[in-house]
């Protein structure tokens, strides 16, 4: 199921620290992706993905990552 986009998971997301996150994300205020949609930015999808280190990830039992790029589907 897909988080609730709400203060409290955006206070947990780890979205900033991503390694695929840029100063594009940055200006654009973009984050918690498992929550909201992907990203408009140009991302590099040969980067290393963390959305598995998450506690928003973990606490909602997701699966999959690169959110930021692919969107997750409602499940």
């Amino acid at each position: 199921m897909k988080p609730i986009d709400s203060q409290e998971n955006l206070i947990k997301c780890i979205c900033g620290r991503c390694p695929l996150y840029t100063d594009c994300n940055r200006g654009k205020k973009e984050g918690l992706f498992c929550a909201r949609q992907k990203s408009v930015c140009p991302l590099d999808n040969t980067k290393m993905c963390i959305c598995g280190a998450c506690p928003v990830y973990d606490e909602n039992k997701l699966a999959g990552g690169y959110f930021c790029i692919k969107e997750i589907s409602e499940q």
